[in-house]
């Protein structure tokens, strides 16, 4: 099977005229796109990946400053080759194609190169906001659409491309912020001073500092650690511009962190007086309107609520109506409120997946947005079921439950809990006994839809007596199907050496856990998705103390706090959690590991090469805390033949 190599036509100096790029298994015409002009291209499946792929999908996803959107061209195949076109507009500057097959189980990424192509300009070289988004993808955006490597080295090196072509781009604070991370993200040599540091210093020492240059210095100094610089640009800029953007969005934070209404509402006025609504700041005045109403609600005065969610669109209301009525189901609060709301958004939600209102937008294929609207219906008809159990409509309730778990195919564990409850009340027993237990062997269900089983095991047999080997049956198949998915996915890479220190003070390296097998957790205490994993780690952890040779680190990244070891160690004391946390203070390590997203999850094996690599939360306890310890085991059991323990 031909794997693909990325063909670059470098640019041998930046008077050069030409610079095409071209792939073995794609052909594009003309071979240098110029906007508003229709791209013309070939695919090769016997030259690609998929060359064992009766089918290939294909997408084209368009870049240009105001995001992307995707397009899916009509396809006319002839073997295993794939021709169609897609007409790209006067604003794009960045072409990516993306090559599947398999409902995307596979991908033709190029080799983890990508099909990436510069839209150019009337010198014939790439128009410059080419090399932002083809940074980007070397950065995580490629990883995450294609599956491409994460290579920040390769982003630094487009990028600085870019500024050798076009000296100007310098001044372009899109261009050079996105340029900064990249460089930032970029390892360096131990106790080699940032390089980023000397592009700051140039930037300070230009002359006529806009406000945009100001408020980037500051951010990135702050980034850095040095305070004091940071605080003396931010003051020099608001003398400079004493009516700037930062007075806007200084007066906009401190309406988001109030929490009391009354202040809130005296804030929001403060800030009407001072930037009246136009059509420009429509999206922002509104923001602030939902903010106001959510604020009601919470102080419960649901008529204010109501009043200020007029005018808002009904998309907004909905999702309001959805996370407000969960909150009061949760807290068994003014359950016939939040189930008039819950139904308002149910409703909103099943007509805008049968018929919806707005057109596809830009960003997703016609696929992911049937996806989404189901998806969300879905979301919003669980809520109500909740809502309907609570208040005893269990029949009602179990129609709604049933579509949301339908939807998710059955595989979403907190769905199928609702389910499950409502399912107990209205089937008979012996029909709901045979489904739970089918959850149960897949692998699909929450701790309380197993504890519904044990109840029915308790009922039959008059004792517990026999239950764990009974329960224990049932979860075998799917503990099996589980190793089999993992045992796919394992890895054999080099984890990058790092050291960190933990909220002790300590130094803590990778080097120091030589011949222990290392469980490493990217979180942040803003992550929403790391933070409901914690339950789940904290039992993984337990589960797993009785052996010396595992260990688990908790690396803290991606905060923006001003005191970010505070931060941590006070959120684990409020939690009560007994975490071993790192500080990622730079994001050094995180950019090192080439997370994308957090929370991931790495398990490290005794000669330090990286196994396992687990991204997201999979919102299942039981699942999770199976997983780490698989992966844990399955980590110790298998030594790469070219490693062994120093």
């Amino acid at each position: 099977m031909k794997q693909m190599l990325l063909a670059f036509i470098l640019l041998s100096s930046i008077s050069t005229t030409r610079a095409q790029i071209k792939f073995d298994a794609l052909q594009i015409s003309p071979q240098m796109p110029r906007a508003g002009q229709t791209v013309n291209f070939k695919f090769n499946s016997k030259l690609s990946s998929l060359i064992d792929e009766k089918k290939v999908d294909i997408l084209v996803y368009l870049y240009s400053k105001n995001g992307y959107k995707v397009e899916e061209p009509e396809i006319v195949q002839s073997g295993a080759v794939y021709s169609g076109s897609v007409k790209i507009d006067t604003s794009t500057s960045c072409i990516v194609f993306g090559f599947s097959a398999n409902d995307a189980k596979a991908k033709d990424n190029n080799a983890g190169d990508g099909y990436i192509m510069p839209v150019y300009g009337s010198n014939n070289q790439p128009v410059i906001e080419y090399y932002i988004w083809a940074g980007r993808m070397y950065s995580g955006w490629g990883e995450q659409l294609f599956g491409m490597k994460t290579m920040t080295d390769k982003t630094v090196s487009i990028m600085e491309e870019g500024l050798k072509l076009n000296p100007e781009a310098k001044n372009d604070m899109s261009y050079f912020s996105t340029y900064l991370m990249s460089v930032n993200a970029a390892k360096k040599k131990d106790g080699e001073e940032p390089a980023i540091l000397g592009l700051l210093k140039n930037l300070a020492n230009k002359q006529d500092l806009k406000e945009t240059d100001y408020t980037l210095l500051s951010q990135w100094y702050n980034r850095l650690k040095m305070k004091s610089t940071a605080d003396s640009f931010t003051t020099i800029m608001k003398v400079k511009y004493p009516d700037g953007g930062w007075k806007n969005n200084e007066m906009g934070l401190a309406f988001y962190k109030e929490k009391d209404v009354t202040k809130k509402l005296a804030l929001y006025n403060e800030y009407i007086a001072k930037y009246p609504p136009t059509e420009s700041n429509k999206a922002v005045i509104d923001n602030y309107k939902s903010q106001m109403a959510d604020a009601y609600a919470n102080a419960k005065d649901y008529n204010a609520y109501y009043e200020w969610s007029k005018g808002l669109s009904k998309a907004t209301v909905a999702s309001s109506n959805n996370s407000i009525s969960w909150y009061m189901a949760e807290k068994d609060e003014n359950l016939e409120e939040a189930k008039k709301m819950s139904y308002s958004a149910t409703t909103y939600a099943k007509s805008q997946m049968l018929k919806p209102d707005d057109k596809k937008p830009d960003y997703a294929t016609k696929k992911q947005w049937d996806k989404q609207r189901k998806t969300q219906y879905a979301m919003f008809a669980d809520t109500y079921s909740f809502i309907l159990y609570k208040t005893g409509d269990y029949k009602t309730g179990y129609q709604y439950a049933k579509e949301a778990a339908t939807i998710n195919e059955f595989k979403n564990a907190e769905y199928n809990e609702r389910y499950s409850d409502l399912l107990v009340k209205v089937m008979p027993a012996s029909t709901a006994k045979k489904e739970i237990e089918q959850f149960v062997k897949d692998g699909v269900a929450s701790s309380k839809t197993k504890a519904l089983l044990k109840d029915f095991y308790v009922n039959e047999n008059k004792s517990e007596t026999g239950y764990d080997t009974y329960i224990a049956k049932l979860e075998a198949t799917a503990k099996e199907k589980k190793r089999e998915e993992l045992a796919k996915t394992m890895i054999n890479e080099e984890a990058p050496k790092f050291s960190l220190k933990d909220l002790d003070g300590n130094d803590i390296s990778l080097a120091g856990l030589n011949g222990k097998i290392v469980v490493v957790d990217f979180w942040a205490t803003w992550c929403g998705p790391c933070i409901a994993s914690m339950p789940a780690m904290k039992t993984a952890m337990e589960k797993l103390k009785s052996r010396d040779d595992v260990t688990f680190v908790f690396v803290d990244t991606w905060e923006s706090a001003e005191n970010k070891k505070q931060n941590a160690a006070d959120f684990m004391k409020k939690n009560n959690y007994p975490f071993h946390v790192l500080m990622d203070d730079n994001d050094k390590v995180v950019s090192d590991f080439k997370v994308s997203g957090i929370p991931t999850k790495f398990v490290i094996d005794k000669t330090g090469n990286i196994r396992f690599k687990s991204i997201g939360w999979i919102g299942n306890d039981d699942a999770l805390i199976d997983e780490v310890t698989m992966m844990v085991e399955m980590a110790s059991a298998e030594i790469p033949k070219d490693k062994h323990i120093k």
